[in-house]
């Protein structure tokens, strides 16, 4: 009897150490700390920009093992030249699609000399394996955030910023030398079924900030004034007379976080607010069974919890102790879909943290 306790407290101790001493999993230190995107996939894999600027895979199960990620389209064997720079990469709602962005450039044959245009970009959209690829748009390169995504349904794209031209040299070389004849009706929404481009009528102003978990939007200009519904195309919620944006993250399918008179608030699609009347909460990311990793003390320490909205309470939080000196506040946080798991990026470093 005397052993087998023995064994059993020894057993004790083992089980306990490794939970409490468990680390992220490193699965590449080759992420461009320039344009460090990186997206989940299906199959538990996670394409990433890498420090060559191209994109590469990596999977869960098998960290380390990097595998480039070819896409079937390239600048050069479309029209345009090179150097095909990643702007954005993002995954449809089921990891199954891929949003990518690319810069190029206009080529050399086309008189562009004198004429003042930004550097094109081509908005694409292929499968999880790179391949299926459609060309749905194209943008120009600026200092602001571009803001593309996908329905829920993973049926249409839209986005701020689509130009009304094909996605050509020609056509956006005509577009800005003010040649009307080929230009298409003003778009910002594509569906990937049917391949039509339409207006939102109005909906999506300059600049949108997407929510993960459903298809509203903050939408307008500067600052964001309106919540919309982008499944149906219509403004849930809008103030003018706002001074600050009225959602600045999403944190609910209906519901994100934002500021009023330097009060933290939380502001449901149907404008109503709850104040936080304690200290900031910073949520890091927000978790498939509607938990949080979360900071409310500016990021000394990350937690785990959930959050009642309506007084700001922490309720069941624990503390993640392991993430200490890995996750701070800024760093990109996704949750993998269904899994209590997050995948972040530390400056060169993808890392993969099963949540206790």
């Amino acid at each position: 009897m005397e052993g087998i306790l023995r064994h059993l407290l020894i057993l004790a101790v083992v089980v306990f150490v490794s939970v409490s001493f468990a680390q992220p999993e490193l699965l590449t230190d080759s992420l461009s700390t320039s344009q460090g995107d990186f997206a989940l996939i299906s199959g538990g894999r996670i394409v990433f920009v890498n420090t060559q600027g191209t994109l590469s895979s990596v999977s869960i199960n098998d960290p380390l093992n990097i595998s480039d990620f070819p896409v079937d389209w390239t600048p050069a064997g479309n029209g345009w030249e090179s150097p095909g720079e990643i702007r954005l990469l993002k995954s449809g709602p089921d990891g199954s699609l891929l949003l990518i962005a690319f810069k190029v450039l206009m080529p050399d044959s086309l008189p562009a000399a004198g004429v003042p245009m930004p550097d094109p970009i081509v908005i694409l959209v292929c499968n999880s394996e790179g391949s299926n690829v459609r060309v749905i748009g194209v943008t120009y390169d600026s200092d602001e955030p571009l803001c593309f995504d996908f329905t829920r349904d993973s049926r249409l794209v839209y986005g701020a910023r689509f130009l009304n031209c094909l996605p050509d040299p020609e056509s956006y070389f005509s577009l800005y030398l003010g040649d009307e004849s080929s230009l298409l009706r003003p778009f910002d929404v594509v569906d990937l079924e049917e391949g039509a481009r339409f207006s939102s009528n109005g909906i999506v102003g300059s600049y949108i900030l997407c929510n993960p978990w459903s298809d509203l939007i903050a939408a307008g200009n500067d600052p964001l004034t309106t919540i919309a519904d982008m499944s149906a195309f219509s403004v849930i919620f809008e103030d003018s007379s706002l001074t600050s944006s009225v959602v600045e993250q999403w944190v609910e399918p209906d519901a994100g976080l934002a500021w009023r008179d330097s009060t933290q608030i939380v502001r449901f699609s149907d404008g109503t607010v709850y104040e936080n009347h304690g200290d900031p909460v910073d949520v890091l990311c927000r978790l498939s069974d509607g938990s949080f990793v979360f900071s409310a003390d500016g990021g000394e320490t990350v937690n785990r919890g959930r959050i009642n909205w309506s007084t700001f309470a922490l309720e069941d939080s624990s503390q993640l102790s392991e993430l200490a000196g890995y996750l701070t506040l800024g760093h990109r946080v996704i949750a993998q879909n269904n899994t209590p798991a997050i995948v972040f990026s530390v400056g060169r470093g993808l890392y993969y943290y099963q949540l206790p």
